[in-house]
């Protein structure tokens, strides 16, 4: 039985009818993807329909940004890496991609570094760059420390536990340099906790933490200082010895330095950059780091509309600042943070005073939902409504990827989006739910859209196109920049429809209107993001907030003067309110951040190259042409000609009013693209040994093979004993293509055992199981089970004893539900729940035939930070003429382990007669301060309950670069269960409460009313060592109101 299989295998399920520890998360497929590629000399480049010119943009820019990553970290990859190209983040969440059944489930899991990234496009050029940029850093960073020859994979997965910083950062800081996020966190962070310790920093965010410690390498030892830690960190394995041996100082005063080099930078005089009023929170705490977006007043300024976002699922807020009441209007998505969050998704504006315009996306496709702004939203009214084909108030977006913006009229007449089309984000004007016209049709980014009130249809958006773009140039992907300037739409004016109204070499976006002369927008200029006011007429702008924290996202209503906006605290967002804002303008003491400063002389140094690069050009075309003028050819001489022409003034370069733009190089050359070719590869080797209740210690070896998509899955393994007589092998075939997945696995068993009248004998056993799965969400799948089995039991060397056959063949459901959310090693937060029946048919012998009945119920509750409360609730009956057993107690995959009543898997199983009395015995753990064994029956029920600590991590905030202490985790526990064969546990026939003495020709049947209940606490530890993430518990167990103990328990695995 495949219970052989500690190690995590999802075949170890197929063997246990109740399979405790098959959960899993789901990928829903709503639409087919026909793939397609381009290939490059270093990239192949998938895309699906509508995405091939998404697809020739990511080949000319990946093939641009490796050369510059390569030369910066001194690593060349040895094979074409694979980008695939979602046409939306909405596309991207249907892929099978990193779909695993657990990462923490099973032994030494080597997982090989894939070639291959996905990148969807959000709405922005310039965002889709900078993820292709990082995805492709992250990917060479990750080749480069755990990549190579299989020796290497192996060796690294062993003796390499990297930081999350290091990689993440370094990706980071390539793809974005000193960005403005990163800035900000550095700033607000260091500020509210006093710049005195940087533990703090880690602790939020690793990624932006790690970013700023790679730019501040770079800014203090030069490019070269990167190559130099990432080669000797991989050398060495060691981060601390790489960085000092690079930098030539001490690691503790790097550690020092770095975040000296940022507190200094980041401290101001007192009161001269406030931060937000904490009063104004519209939500006091964030306890669970939520993000907030897309504040929106009502055209009264009465009511705030607001999206909240937990973790891939979100809902849609409104509040009476009046009363300070709220209701969720709409809600979305599912919880589960291994997917992409999509921040398109939902767009909110303000139709009516009543009604809200919410951008959603449902069963794969876009629409636009009017929903009523007074009313709370019911998910399970709208479902049916759903199903029943309600389409009343939706507008379907159908022609489009994706919205990136979204706006209505004053009087809630027309609408205006900036919606995705065959890779590009342009302008369309709806009436009433109608396309009326396309505004634009060119490769930049038109964003944010917003009508000017009192003006009709005149609005104004952001954008990076260039100034000559605005006629009719498409424009080109190599020129879009990622300098983002305010425009205006006028249809009424017949000269130009489009004004440009910003022209700073810093970003400005998400205009909104206030009148029809006057605009508010976010803009960068002093390196922080605040609000400024901007005047059309004559041209006048004023900043009108300067906190130290930027501003993510904001609205303001005239009327009643209501500011509200979206800024950090701590690294954790908050949404501010501010009522009766005059908005009153900043004076300009000219303050600039340290970023911003450097930003602009770098800026300067490379326009002044730029124009002594053309100066000097001009010249030495001046130069030649006056050399050519005065050579005179050999035959004019003796002429009276001696006029020479003179050289001409050079001219002066025109003086760009933005950054100019670095050389492009020659543009890339596809071919035809290329239909997508099947082929299957290794994803990952699983290899460590297993102490099997039953036959002892045995060694494990599992390769696993996907596509490239991995919808299509290869699993086989095998467990065997040293002496190779007792061997189990398996293998599965998995198809998660379409909206059903389904699966055959294939399993035999061979065990060679003895008795104890010393007849050697063999058991084995061949099953072949079916199965299909539903996904209802996300987290909820039904799962219909069939199965066939075969067994057999031979008696060596016994050739006048015919073998005992058995065939079963099998039906079962499962409903399956998994939003639990891994936090680190052995720690989650979430529930995970399996319901599910069983039933065994015997062919030819209905007599031998059961069932089984079974539940497993988990929930993990954080309680601070990583101190996690899990429970587990499981329970499993066997039904049938022939129910099977229960074994309660011990742990799995316990080293020294004990038995109790050794004989019950013995010949009082009877296991000559029915083999299925062996391989369909299940164990029913942990029930720790017992053996194995301790109480058996039909029926158990088991509670274990722990309190789990990773004890250095709550102490010290910081990286932890040892995984063995990284990893430690303390725990107190609590297990209590019984086993019984019929009733309840506290039925007076139960097997507990009844012991049959014989007394022939006589049965006695004494009843003790005994606590039916078994108890087992005490205190463990686990980490990892060497690769394995072992485990120690000592429990005390009180049976029958008799404490035993201290035991001891060395065993390996994760959970339960």
């Amino acid at each position: 039985m495949l219970l052989l299989l500690g190690l995590g295998a999802p075949a170890s399920a197929w063997a246990q009818t109740t399979a405790p520890d098959d959960f899993g998360q789901n990928r829903i497929q709503y639409k087919r993807f026909n793939w397609e590629f381009y290939s490059t000399q270093n990239f192949n480049i998938y895309y699906s329909q509508n995405g091939k010119e998404l697809a020739r943009n990511a080949a000319e820019h990946a093939e641009k940004e490796l050369k510059r990553i390569t030369s910066l970290i001194g690593y060349y990859p040895y094979s074409k890496i694979t980008i695939i190209v979602y046409n939306s983040v909405s596309d991207m969440k249907q892929s099978n991609i990193g779909l695993i059944d657990d990462p923490y489930k099973g032994g030494n899991d080597a997982l090989f570094v894939k070639s291959k990234i996905e990148v969807a496009f959000e709405g922005a050029q310039t965002e889709f760059k900078r993820q292709m940029t990082y995805r492709i850093s992250e990917l060479l960073l990750s080749d480069m420390m755990y990549g190579g020859s299989l020796k290497e994979v192996i060796q690294s997965n062993y003796l390499l536990r990297l930081p999350e910083w290091f990689v993440s950062g370094a990706a980071a800081y390539l793809s974005e340099g000193w960005s403005v996020e990163m800035d900000d966190y550095m700033r607000d962070m260091i500020q509210k906790t006093g710049g005195k310790r940087s533990e703090p920093l880690f602790a939020r965010n690793q990624r932006l933490t790690g970013q700023a410690i790679w730019n501040y390498i770079t800014e203090r030892h030069g490019t070269a200082a990167i190559q130099n830690i990432l080669n000797l960190t991989r050398i060495t394995r060691d981060i601390e010895i790489g960085i000092a041996s690079s930098l030539n100082m001490p690691y503790k005063r790097f550690t020092r330095d770095w975040f000296a080099y940022y507190t200094q930078m980041n401290t101001f005089a007192d009161g001269s950059m406030p931060s937000p009023d904490k009063d104004r929170k519209v939500k006091k705490t964030n306890g669970r780091n939520y993000l907030y977006s897309e504040p929106a007043f009502s055209p009264s300024g009465q009511q705030l509309a607001y999206v909240i976002y937990d973790r891939g699922a979100y809902k849609v807020m409104v509040r009476n600042l009046a009363n300070k009441g709220h209701r969720m209007v709409y809600r979305g998505g599912y919880k589960m943070p291994n997917l992409a969050v999509d921040h398109t998704v939902p767009l909110v504006s303000w139709r009516t005073e009543s009604q809200l315009g919410i951008s959603d996306v449902r069963r794969g496709k876009l629409q636009i939902k009017l929903q009523a702004a007074t009313a709370r939203y019911f998910p399970g009214v709208a479902t049916i409504k759903a199903l029943l084909g309600d389409n009343s108030n939706i507008i379907p977006l159908g022609a489009y990827s994706q919205v990136a913006g979204l706006d209505f009229s004053e009087d809630g007449q027309m609408m205006v989006l900036s919606a995705v089309k065959n890779g590009q984000s342009d302008l369309y004007l709806y009436r009433g739910s109608r396309l009326s016209q396309q505004l634009t049709n060119d490769i930049y980014d038109d964003l944010s859209p917003s009508f000017l009130p009192g003006t009709g249809n005149r609005l104004v958006f952001s954008s990076n196109r260039l100034p000559d773009s605005l006629q009719s140039s498409r424009g080109k992907f190599a020129n879009v920049g990622s300098n983002y300037d305010v425009y205006l739409y006028d249809p009424t004016n017949t000269h130009s429809r489009f004004w440009q109204l910003t022209y700073t070499p810093a970003n400005e976006g998400q205009p909104i209107g206030l009148s029809e002369d006057e605009i508010m927008y976010v803009g960068e200029e002093t390196g922080i993001k605040s609000l400024y006011r901007h005047n059309i007429k004559n041209g006048q702008i004023d900043r009108v907030t300067d906190f130290r924290q930027n501003i993510k996202s904001f609205d303001y209503n005239v009327r009643t003067g209501n500011l509200t906006f979206v800024a950090n605290d701590r690294a954790k967002e908050y949404l501010y309110w501010y009522p009766n804002n005059p908005l009153q303008p900043i004076a300009n003491t000219g303050f600039k951040t340290k970023r911003q400063q450097v930003l602009e002389a770098n800026l300067q140094r490379r326009l002044q190259q730029e124009r002594d690069r053309i100066a000097a050009a001009l010249a030495a075309k001046a130069a030649a042409d006056s050399l050519a003028a005065i050579q005179v050819p050999q035959d004019s001489l003796g002429t009276d000609s001696t006029a020479v022409p003179a050289p001409k003034p050079p001219v002066a370069a025109p003086r760009a009013k933005r950054v100019l733009a670095m050389a492009t190089p020659d543009s890339l050359i596809l071919n035809y693209p290329k239909p997508y070719d099947l082929r299957f590869g290794v994803n990952n080797i699983v290899s460590s040994i297993h102490a099997d209740p039953l036959l002892g210690f045995g060694f494990v070896m599992e390769v696993g093979m996907a596509d490239l998509f991995e919808d299509y899955r290869i699993r086989g393994g095998v467990f065997a004993l040293t002496d190779l007589e007792t061997n189990n092998f398996y293998a599965e075939y998995s198809n998660l293509k379409n909206r059903y997945d389904y699966r055959i696995g294939y399993q035999k068993q061979s065990i060679r055992q003895g008795s104890n009248t010393g007849i050697e004998r063999r058991l084995g056993k061949h099953e072949i199981l079916p199965a299909l799965s539903y996904p209802l969400t996300n987290a909820l799948s039904v799962k219909f089970l069939p199965r066939y089995a075969n067994l057999r039991y031979t008696i060596i060397e016994r050739f006048d004893v015919p073998d005992v056959v058995m065939d079963f063949a099998g039906i079962g459901g499962e409903l399956v539900f998994d939003n639990s959310v891994v936090t680190g090693m052995n720690m989650r937060e979430g529930t995970r729940m399996k319901v599910g029946i069983t039933r065994m048919y015997g062919l030819g012998a209905s007599e031998t035939g059961f069932g089984k009945f079974y539940v497993d119920l988990r929930h993990y509750q954080k309680i601070h930070r990583q101190f996690v409360w899990a429970n587990r609730l499981s329970y499993g009956h066997s039904f049938g003429p022939s129910p099977k057993k229960y074994l309660l107690g011990g742990v799995d995959n316990w080293i020294n382990a004990e038995q109790d009543n050794t004989q019950i898997w013995g010949d009082d199983l009877t296991i000559d007669t029915y083999p299925a009395e062996f391989f369909y015995l299940d164990y029913a753990m942990p029930l720790r301060g017992f053996n194995y064994n301790a109480r058996n029956g039909s029926r158990y029920v088991l509670w274990n309950t722990e309190l789990r600590l990773p004890l250095f991590q709550y102490l010290f905030e910081g990286p932890i670069n040892s995984g063995f202490f990284r990893n430690l985790q303390m725990v107190g526990f609590f297990d209590t269960g019984t086993a019984y064969n019929s009733g309840n546990p506290f039925s007076d026939d139960n097997s507990v409460n009844t012991q049959p003495v014989p007394r022939p020709p006589f049965e006695v049947i004494v009843r003790n009313f005994r606590n039916p209940f078994m108890y087992g606490y005490g205190f463990g530890a686990r980490t990892t060592l060497l690769g394995v993430y072992g485990r120690f518990d000592m429990a005390w167990g009180e049976k029958d109101l008799k404490r035993e103990g201290p035991k001891f328990y060395f065993s390996m695995g994760y959970d339960f």
